[in-house]
């Protein structure tokens, strides 16, 4: 099933409000695909990378794909 941005969006936010605790460590990968500018001087990215959540063992959380393009303040609001 194809995910509108917005959806996928709103499901990263829903993804990271139900995980994201304070006081544990999580890693936040963003999957760029091979061509992406990202990997460049520029570094700017310019493809739809996936975004997987995980905790401090490794075990997947969340992984969402089609929310659009990496930006690097995304993560900046962190836990509530």
């Amino acid at each position: 099933m194809t995910q509108s941005r917005r959806q996928a969006r709103r499901a990263w936010a829903a993804a990271q409000r139900k995980h994201i605790k304070r006081g544990n460590l999580y890693h936040v990968e963003f999957q760029h695909d091979p061509g992406c500018a990202i990997y460049t001087a520029a570094r700017l990215c310019n493809c739809d990378p996936h975004r997987v959540l995980r905790d401090d063992r490794g075990r997947v959380l969340a992984r969402v794909e089609g929310a659009g393009e990496f930006d690097p303040l995304e993560m900046v609001g962190g836990a509530v």
